[in-house]
């Protein structure tokens, strides 16, 4: 039985903190000045992220509305998946049902849809014939696919509070830039100008 239920200790629990005790020695004050850090930095990639799931759904959207039509994600004829198009049957819910406008649809789709998206099945379907021109430049589709899963997995640790700290998160950081500016140099540049990231990684605890 817990004698003090209403501790920060046993809020947190110990289980939660098991992650920043097993580098801090087990000392809780310094676990939890890493756990302060750690929600810290993961609110400051969250902001990035931001802009670049907005800015990777409205390129691809676009591409693919004006090289396959309007309705490229509701139409019977639609070229996606099966599996494709259940996500877009409950974000079209989501947004209001069948007279829900496109734009309400795109923003109720998912991070992981966008990702999906890059992978081989798509190859012929959208990405040579459309998706391909939602980038500034010549873009490698499986490499992209790849480093989108990575800033994928990023943004659901974060979503989940869990952590991020034993993450190279330096490395993560340059990824999410440079997804960016193959998407266009001003959505690069303004993420560069306004993130945290470089600042709280330079102020990151010692264990």
């Amino acid at each position: 039985m817990i004698r003090d239920p209403w501790t920060i200790h046993a809020l947190l629990s110990p289980a939660r903190m098991h992650p920043y005790l097993a580098v801090s020695a087990g000392d809780w004050p310094k676990a939890l000045i890493l756990y302060d850090w750690n929600t810290s930095i993961s609110s400051a990639f969250f902001e990035s992220l931001h802009y670049l799931e907005v800015g990777l759904r409205n390129a691809l959207d676009r591409a693919a509305t004006e090289r396959v039509g309007d309705d490229w994600l509701t139409s019977d004829r639609s070229r996606l998946t099966k599996r494709s198009r259940a996500v877009v049957a409950i974000a079209r819910s989501r947004a209001g049902g069948t007279t829900a406008s496109h734009g309400k649809v795109v923003a109720e789709l998912p991070f992981g849809f966008w990702w999906s998206l890059l992978a081989d099945e798509y190859n012929r379907r959208l990405w040579q014939p459309a998706l391909r021109h939602a980038f500034d430049g010549p873009v490698r589709r499986r490499r992209l696919h790849a480093e989108l899963n990575e800033m994928r997995r990023l943004r659901n640790r974060i979503a989940h509070h869990e952590p991020i700290h034993g993450r190279d998160l330096a490395q993560d950081h340059a990824r999410l830039l440079d997804i960016a500016l193959r998407m266009g140099r001003p959505l690069g540049d303004h993420i560069a100008e306004t993130s945290r990231v470089p600042r709280l990684l330079a102020s990151k605890p010692v264990a």
